[in-house]
Formats: C-alpha cells, sequence, structure tokens
C-alpha cells in the first residue's frame, strides 16, 4: 500500500436522511458490495448515533479514498461524509461544529490550508455535495476562525 500525503479536504453529504441509526455500515457495503470497491470510500463520516453526532472512520488516512475522481483528487485529499441530506436544510450547528473541528485537525496534521476544504461539487459540478444548503464560503470562513 502507498501512503499519501493529503493536500485537500473533500465534504460530501450522503443525500439520505440521518435517521438516528447507524447507516454508515450501509454505506460500506452498498460502496464494497454493489461497486465492487475494496471499502467505503471515504476516509471519515459524521452521523447522528441514536442523540449525538460521532465521527465514523472509513478508510485509513494514508490510503486512497474512492469518492472524487474529479481531476484526480482522490489521490490527494481526505473525503469525509456527513450522513444527510443537505440540499434542502441546513446541517445543524452540533454537525457543524465537529466537521470543524474534524478539519481543523486534518488541516493542522497535514498543513492544508483553508483554500484546499472544498466540497464535492466543486470538482462534480453535477453533485450538490456536500448539499445545495451547505455554504462553503461560511464553512470556510468558520474554520480559518478556528485556525488562528
Amino acid at each position: 500500500m502507498k501512503l499519501f500525503k493529503p493536500s485537500y479536504i473533500i465534504i460530501h453529504h450522503s443525500l439520505t436522511k440521518d435517521s438516528e441509526t447507524v447507516s454508515w455500515q450501509a454505506i460500506r457495503r452498498y460502496h464494497m458490495d454493489t461497486l465492487g470497491w475494496k471499502d467505503i470510500g471515504y476516509h471519515y463520516g459524521i452521523e447522528m448515533v441514536n442523540t449525538e453526532y460521532e465521527i465514523l472512520v472509513g478508510r485509513m488516512e494514508g490510503t486512497q479514498g474512492a469518492h472524487c475522481n474529479q481531476e484526480g483528487i482522490n489521490r490527494k485529499s481526505i473525503g469525509i461524509c456527513c450522513v444527510g441530506n443537505y440540499n434542502n436544510n441546513l446541517p445543524d450547528l452540533a454537525l457543524w461544529n465537529m466537521l470543524l473541528d474534524l478539519c481543523e485537525n486534518i488541516c493542522l496534521r497535514y498543513d492544508i490550508p483553508v483554500e484546499n476544504v472544498k466540497g464535492h461539487r466543486d470538482y462534480a459540478p453535477y453533485k450538490s455535495c456536500p448539499g445545495n444548503a451547505f455554504d462553503m464560503a461560511d464553512f470556510r470562513n468558520d474554520l480559518k476562525g478556528s485556525l488562528i
């Protein structure tokens, strides 16, 4: 296995309703059983489990993801999937803050600039990731504020 040093973070949403039950494994099964991948495509997921958001681990960080094949981004990024549909609804504050904490940690460890935290839609315009209601500019501003 060839380790890589990521220079981007790509944020996604599952486009499914987060039903307060763990569906991370359902995403993993879909990626492996239906798409034939060796594992889930993302490195991390954030999902409501019971009454709290949790960060769930997918692929190991040093392993290339399978979440954004446009422009070779899989080879140089960490993929994070927020379980839920954020096309019409804003992510709630608890999810937003957990995602900020996770991105801050990754940015600091790999020296990733805030400008390189992107939505999947930035590379695949036919995708809405991380959702039409998810404002990436606001997210990057909040992330920049937390990194100061």
